[in-house]
């Protein structure tokens, strides 16, 4: 068992790093301000992450913590970024290209976590993956409706902003 629990402890460590790489890397390739705040974000959360495998003493509430973060880190990118860099928004193809890898990143890191999770028999190393499995799906959210900004900044205000037609 305790190899077990060794062997996916370097393994989530392994993988979060490789992810902190990714979003750091992207943040500098990164064509337009919107993005790299994105991506540094993301890397942020990362290293977070990290920090709790090593600690094994992730918890609920601080997962929630770190989610309400992240949303207050940013939710201004989109509604304050002036009407040019809207424009210049969505011209940036390779910014949504590395978005949508890191939306598939995302998906095989919360699917790892899971079935660490199921696998596992280690009640700690089972919350852990869960947790870490929802903070990853709630990456793949915010990378989705990025991604959305990008490609469609006229309907991802009406969404927003809940914008109704009546038609009459």
């Amino acid at each position: 068992m305790a190899t077990e629990k060794q062997d996916i402890i370097r393994a989530a460590i392994q993988l979060e790093l490789d992810g902190r790489k990714f979003y750091r890397d992207a943040a500098g390739k990164a064509s337009n301000d919107m993005a790299r705040q994105m991506f540094e974000s993301l890397a942020d959360d990362e290293l977070l992450h990290v920090e709790w495998i090593e600690k094994l003493s992730a918890k609920k509430k601080t997962a929630e913590e770190v989610k309400r973060r992240t949303y207050e880190r940013l939710r201004g990118i989109f509604a304050d970024a002036p009407e040019s860099e809207r424009a210049a928004a969505t011209s940036s193809k390779d910014d949504i290209e590395a978005m949508k890898l890191a939306i598939k990143m995302e998906e095989k890191s919360r699917d790892a976590y899971v079935n660490w999770a199921q696998d596992s028999d280690i009640e700690e190393i089972v919350d852990l993956c869960n947790i870490l499995a929802d903070q990853e799906a709630f990456h793949r959210e915010l990378l989705e409706n990025t991604v959305h900004y990008l490609e469609h900044t006229g309907d991802w205000f009406m969404a927003q902003e809940g914008w109704h037609f009546d038609g009459g």
